[in-house]
């Protein structure tokens, strides 16, 4: 048997020994071989002898000796790679299931001390020997039998096999796909009925775009879109390096971009790195989009990633690719204060407006009359599908053009999301440059949240990095040192300023009755109360003391100040009853093990006002604050004492916060008109409308839950996707429902998920007949509650007040 090679018209150096034969050009190599081993024998040599781009440019003829008929050469011509892996790898011809096998790598998050996020399913081929070829070595070898695609349909099966087997709800699976095979006519309504088949969630699939060819970022990006609207989320791989560009990231619509290796590796030190890097970041921020970085192995790496910002990372530190998924990983390196921008305890998400919004579609007449209703609005945020696409800007929607409203839109500036990191947020301002616009927070899917001005986040880095050891860890207000800092200045240089003091009674004997836990949540209760009624009124410093004292810090005199201290009595005494037993508040009363009864929700408050002589500094203060409270507490129930001769006793109003129940559950009942279903973000415009809801979800008549929870934007991260199926029978919040068939309110209680004070509302529905065919359910935490509470009554949104008729 003959074998001819047909190299590449280029200069070669001499290979093997005198079997060949070479031509002035083309080169062409022919060889005599007895059998099938000697012909081996001899590609192993071509192999090791020239180099793979040579090889690469080369081609095989393998046949009898002597004259061939011309079409009879030309079928057997073929390239020299896959002539070779044809022979030397015969078994990649079979079924390439056989010989796949699936690892997966867990990707951390970086936002939740390290926990798993999701896994990436890798590819490994276990050839006849036993050897383990990696992903990368496996699809060279079937790219060389032209069978690349059929390797790709057969790791993507194996991966939502392992998906439904070992990898739980919630935790998305990354399977990379390539080009061609997204392209392929079919390909993704047989993806979909695989992920059917095995009842997996479709957010729970990240098809990872991998870098194998170049193709045109536009054409993938159409069925990226394509694949999208089905619900899967879209990854880009190995961003920075091969084929995966600025120019692919501009065009597909990724949910996740994935940071090559050799981008991550050392960036710190290397300037051209950091550079990319941070383009890269950049880019994808503006574009809503979620960076994974890739192939961490030094602590280094994983502290710079961190400081950048990044979310999510996979790499060998964390833990290697397994059969089994690994249910733990390595924890994240210890970081000392130096490494922190601003303290654990800031949180984006108090910073957000909901902001003025306008969908793309809207005629480009009603967008200026929104301009012209709200002469002191700058800018209106346009969205595609509650997704930002652009910035409509007063100073454009009047000029005299009557085009679609996409055309009148400037760039997105910034965009970050509720899970950012504060070292990133001080990154971000360090780098802006011009004019510094509001930044448009999206959730991790991209939908809409609000807008963030930068320089109040400035003020707020500053005012918290300087401060931050003088908030109070449980209700977040000014305490210790510069609280009496803040009062003897204000009582050195302001002789009208007047000093309010707030005290819980008998809150000893509530803690020995209810223990600590609730009487945490009745100081952050409280807490609330006051920081909405006050926190934003010029001139009036809110104050923790400690425990459950607390003060207020007006510099001038207000007129109506006791009216409010009344508004603030009414609202704790109308939420605190969330905090005791049904018993106790049928009673008045409760008692503890001494045998000794004490009232319910009662809140003692003195005003010291310089009505009896100035006051000369804080000590003075507390001394006649003191006196003041002996005499509420001789009194039983809420009192204001106000400083006068003698003392003048307001005994506070209880019925003025009486309908903030009604008014959760009305907003319950709007929700039952509209679509629910399995999809994770068909509530989210309504949590525009009642931000007070951390989470919905409904129950079958049954108790089990019938869609995942349907999770507020702001609460991303924080509460866990999923709930589908999950038994809620034995809950409070179904079998008070179902025995009853009326509204259920829990008491207060402390989240395991979110760590802050909460309670459950849950609402009947009925069929046609009158039967029980659902029950929504939805959380509201403490601080929610009190705003809810303390809206005035035509301050109520128009969708409350028909909800009787819904």
């Amino acid at each position: 048997m003959q074998l001819h090679i047909k190299l590449p018209n280029r200069p070669l150096p001499p290979v093997l020994e005198t079997h060949v034969s070479q031509s002035a050009a083309p080169v062409v190599l022919a060889f005599s071989c007895r059998d099938d081993e000697e012909l081996l024998h001899t590609l192993d040599k071509l192999s090791r002898q020239y180099t793979e781009p040579v090889l690469e440019e080369a081609y095989a003829w393998y046949g009898p000796e002597g004259n061939q008929n011309i079409e009879v050469l030309m079928s057997g011509v073929m390239p020299f790679n896959t002539f070779y892996a044809r022979k030397r790898h015969p078994w990649l011809l079979d079924d390439l299931s056989l010989y796949v096998e699936m690892h997966f790598q867990p990707i951390v998050d970086f936002t939740q001390n390290g926990k798993i996020f999701g896994y990436e399913a890798l590819c490994r081929l276990r050839d006849p020997g036993g050897n383990l070829l990696n992903g990368e070595d496996a699809f060279r070898l079937a790219r060389q039998v032209n069978r690349a695609v059929e390797l790709d349909l057969v790791c993507q099966d194996l991966a939502l096999a392992g998906k439904a087997r070992a990898i739980p709800d919630g935790a998305p699976l990354f399977i990379n796909v390539l080009p061609q095979t997204i392209m392929r006519e079919g390909w993704l309504s047989a993806m979909l009925k695989a992920i059917d088949r095995h009842g997996i969630d479709h957010r729970d699939v990240v098809i990872e775009v991998v870098e194998s060819e170049d193709v045109s970022p536009r054409l993938l990006a159409k069925h990226c879109d394509v694949i999208r609207t089905q619900g899967l989320r879209i990854a880009l791989d190995d961003m920075g390096s091969g084929f995966n560009g600025l120019s692919t990231l501009a065009v597909v619509k990724a949910d996740f971009i994935k940071i090559d290796r050799a981008i991550v590796h050392e960036a710190q030190g290397s300037r051209v790195r950091t550079v990319l890097l941070e383009a890269i970041v950049s880019m994808a921020q503006r574009l809503g989009c979620t960076i994974v970085a890739e192939g961490l192995e030094r602590v280094e790496d994983i502290t710079y990633c961190q400081d950048l910002g990044l979310m999510y990372a996979q790499g060998f530190y964390f833990a290697k690719p397994e059969a089994v998924p690994a249910q733990m990983v390595t924890a994240l390196p210890a970081r000392d204060e130096s490494h922190r921008s601003i303290p654990d305890e800031f949180r984006i998400n108090e910073f957000v407006s909901r902001g003025v919004t306008v969908e793309v579609n809207t005629p480009i007449d009603q967008a200026r009359r929104i301009f012209i209703e709200n002469p002191d609005l700058a800018c209106a945020v346009v969205l595609d599908n509650l997704r930002p696409i652009g910035l409509l800007k007063r100073g454009k929607v009047f000029t005299h053009r009557n085009d679609a409203l996409g055309n009148y839109c400037d760039p997105l500036p910034r965009m970050i999301t509720t899970r950012m990191p504060s070292s990133a947020l001080a990154r971000g301002l360090y780098l802006e440059r011009g004019e510094i616009e509001p930044w448009i927070m999206v959730s991790e899917d991209g939908v809409y949240i609000g807008i963030v001005h930068p320089l109040e986040i400035m003020s707020q880095i500053i005012s918290r990095k300087t401060s931050s050891g003088n908030l109070h860890p449980l209700s977040h207000l000014t305490t210790g040192p510069t609280l009496r800092q803040s009062l003897d200045i204000s009582l050195r240089n302001n002789p009208s300023t007047q000093l309010v003091y707030i005290d819980l009674d008998h809150f000893k004997a509530y803690n020995d009755r209810y223990g600590f836990i609730r009487g945490d949540a009745m100081i952050r209760l409280l807490s609330e109360i006051v920081r909405q009624e006050f926190n934003h009124r010029a001139g009036v410093l809110v104050g923790h003391i400690g425990g459950d004292d607390f003060v207020l810090i007006l510099d001038h005199e207000d007129p109506g100040l006791v009216d409010l201290l009344l508004k603030v009595v009414s609202h704790f005494q109308a939420l605190a009853v969330h905090l005791y037993d049904s018993s106790d508040l049928e009673r008045g009363f409760f008692t503890t093990e001494d045998g000794k009864d004490h009232p319910v929700a009662s809140v003692s408050i003195a005003v010291v006002n310089g009505s009896q002589g100035r006051i000369s500094n804080s000590v003075a203060a507390a001394e006649r604050a003191a006196t003041l409270k002996k005499i509420g507490k001789s009194n039983i129930g809420s009192i204001i004492v106000v400083e006068s001769d003698p003392p003048q006793l307001v005994i506070p109003r209880s019925d003025e916060y009486i309908n903030w129940q009604s008014r959760a559950l009305n907003a319950l009942k709007i929700l039952q008109t509209m679509p629910r279903s399995a999809d994770a973000h068909c509530l989210d415009s309504c949590f525009a409308d009642y931000p007070f809801f951390e989470v919905i979800f409904e129950l079958n008549p049954d108790g089990s839950q019938r869609f995942a929870n349907w999770i507020n934007p702001n609460m991303y991260g924080r509460i866990k996707a999923g709930g589908a199926g999950a038994d809620r029978s034995l809950q409070a919040y179904y079998t008070a429902v179902r025995d009853s068939l009326n509204p259920y309110i829990s008491s207060i209680y402390l989240s395991t998920a979110t760590e802050d004070f909460c309670l459950t509302v849950s609402l009947p529905l009925f069929d046609a007949d009158g039967r029980l065919s659902s029950i929504l359910v939805a959380d509201i935490n403490i601080a929610a509650m009190a705003m809810l509470s303390g809206l005035p009554a035509e301050a109520e949104a128009p969708r409350l007040a028909s909800a009787d008729a819904a």
